[in-house]
């Protein structure tokens, strides 16, 4: 299936729990596919609306009215912010770069087979690299889900690949 029929599969619920989930899983590390699914999930918006008559019945509403007053007490002082909300940057072919709290902490989301070439790190700035997600290679060593990268001012920053694509969370520091 392309992006465009894998989209609609998964927005109007046609694949199995296993398909679902293994969609859901490349939607992180595959940008095309992940748009692809909110212009479907766009498109189809319009099919569940209820008519302006009806009404939630007391019991319903007050759940409704319940949870939001819930989720206002506790995010009365934090910033939630969705995985896919935001402003995603490309960063290069494969990579899309969202800074968080600011422009030395992001979150870099890389397709299948997305290459950062090696380069010389910020004298000024050791890099600390979290594998969120996914796979990602340096140096002849796979890293996965859990797995931390720390990077010195001022050396090498060896190539960086992914098999299957990958969420990294990057922080850079002064040194």
């Amino acid at each position: 299936m392309d992006h465009h029929e894998t989209a609609l599969a998964f927005v109007v619920g046609a694949l199995s729990p296993a398909e679902r989930a293994e969609v859901a899983r490349r939607r992180l590390y595959d940008g095309a596919l992940d748009k692809a699914i909110l212009a479907e999930e766009l498109r189809l918006v319009g099919l569940d609306q209820v008519p302006s008559s009806a009404r939630p019945s007391e019991e319903l509403w007050s759940r409704i009215s319940g949870a939001m007053a819930l989720e206002q007490a506790a995010f009365a002082h934090a910033r939630p912010e969705v995985f896919s909300d935001g402003q995603w940057e490309r960063h290069n072919e494969k990579i899309d770069r969202k800074d968080l709290w600011s422009d030395k902490a992001m979150l870099l989301r890389c397709g299948p087979g997305a290459v950062e070439g090696d380069h010389d790190q910020d004298s000024s700035e050791d890099e600390h690299i979290l594998v969120i997600a996914g796979d990602v290679v340096m140096g002849g060593r796979t890293f996965s889900t859990g797995d931390y990268i720390f990077v010195e001012a001022g050396s090498n920053h060896g190539e960086m690949t992914t098999r299957d694509g990958c969420i990294l969370f990057s922080q850079y520091v002064a040194h």
